[in-house]
């Protein structure tokens, strides 16, 4: 396919498009757009489920707690198994529950840092579906913890 500028000549700026994953034809100089979703190794892609759907039964025998992840209005979930490595990925927080009778779920938060794994909360006591609870705490510590590794990122740079 040749393409031709506005006076009708063959533009030598321009060459054969190239088709995107989409189908649709792209000229020079565009790329074709990533997947709008990314993998990690080892993960599956229904993984993630809303929290609020977790929160109602007692955590599985088989898992450490999982891994919550904010996304507009709610958090999503991830379970961390018992076989998979002990340590928190940085910047991200693994909620675990324990039922302790009474209708009542004692619930903490760890979060993952660069050198450890830190206690981040304790909400004792809650009742009920208690997503919506901690989604105040898990949101603004994800995003403060965003925030803080791109300063890093920039001063490090500005210090090279």
């Amino acid at each position: 396919m040749t393409r031709h500028d506005r006076f009708g000549r063959p533009d030598s700026r321009l060459s054969t498009a190239t088709t995107s994953p989409s189908g649709r034809r792209l000229g020079v100089g565009h790329r074709p757009a990533r997947p709008a979703l990314t993998l990690v190794a080892g993960t599956r892609a229904d993984a993630a489920v809303e929290l609020a759907t977790l929160t109602m039964q007692p955590m599985p025998a088989d898992v450490r707690g999982a891994i919550v992840i904010p996304v507009p209005g709610t958090l999503m979930a991830t379970w961390v198994p018992l076989t998979a490595p002990s340590r928190i990925p940085q910047g991200r927080i693994m909620l675990a529950w324990t039922p302790v009778g009474d209708g009542r779920t004692d619930v903490t938060a760890h979060l993952g840092l660069a050198g450890a794994q830190v206690l981040l909360a304790v909400w004792p006591g809650l009742r009920g579906e208690w997503s919506g609870v901690v989604r105040p705490t898990v949101t603004e510590v994800t995003e403060l913890h965003a925030a803080l590794r791109l300063a890093t990122v920039v001063l490090d740079r500005l210090t090279d």
